[in-house]
C-alpha cells in the first residue's frame, strides 16, 4: 500500500479513536495492523503524582476554605483584605483544578472549594455593597448557581448540576412560600 494512503487511513483510525467512534480497543488493534507495529505516536503513560501531593493539596484546599470561612464570620478584617484573601483562595482553587487536570488526577475537590469559596466571596461583596438588599443577595445566588449550572454542563459534572438547580429551586421557593 503506498505511503500517502496508510497515512490518510492512520489518520482517520485517530479521529475515530479520540472521538470514540470506534472502541479505544478497535482502533488500537488497527493502528498497529496498518503502522505493522511501528507506531511513533504511542501513548507514553502520564507520570503518575504521588498519592501524598494528593492528599497535601486536598488538606490545604480545606484548610484554606476552612480560614476563609473564618476571616469572613469571625473577624473584624477590612472588606479589601477579606476580598483579597477570599479572591486569593478562588485563584489556589483553579490553579489546582488546572494542574489536576493537566496530570489527569481528580480535580473535584478543587473545584468544589473554588465553588464554594467563590461562593462566599460574591455573598460578601454583596453584603457590602448593597447591605439589607434581599433582592440583591438572591441575584448574587441566582448567578452562582448558573455558574455552577454551566460548570456542570461543561465539564459533564452532574453534582453541580443538581447543586446548581437545587440551588434556584431553594432561592424561588423562598420568595413564592
Amino acid at each position: 500500500m503506498e505511503q500517502k494512503r496508510k497515512e490518510i487511513i492512520i489518520n482517520e483510525i485517530k479521529y475515530w479513536k479520540q472521538t470514540r467512534l470506534l472502541p479505544e480497543q478497535y482502533c488500537d488493534f488497527l493502528l498497529a495492523l496498518y503502522t505493522e507495529g511501528n507506531r511513533d505516536d504511542v501513548e507514553t503513560p502520564t507520570k503518575q503524582v504521588p498519592a501524598w501531593a494528593i492528599r497535601a493539596t486536598a488538606a490545604m484546599i480545606g484548610i484554606c476554605l476552612l480560614f476563609a470561612l473564618l476571616v469572613i464570620y469571625f473577624t473584624e478584617l477590612s472588606f479589601v483584605l477579606q476580598t483579597l484573601i477570599l479572591s486569593l483562595f478562588v485563584i489556589i482553587c483553579f490553579v489546582s483544578v488546572r494542574f489536576f487536570a493537566k496530570h489527569k488526577i481528580v480535580v473535584h475537590i478543587a473545584l468544589i472549594g473554588g465553588a464554594l469559596s467563590l461562593l462566599l466571596l460574591s455573598i460578601r461583596a454583596c453584603d457590602v455593597y448593597f447591605s439589607g438588599s434581599t433582592s440583591a443577595l438572591a441575584l448574587t445566588v441566582m448567578g452562582n448557581c448558573f455558574v455552577w449550572l454551566f460548570i456542570g454542563w461543561r465539564f459533564s459534572l452532574m453534582y453541580f448540576v443538581i447543586s446548581g438547580v437545587i440551588g434556584i429551586v431553594l432561592l424561588f421557593s423562598s420568595f413564592f412560600i
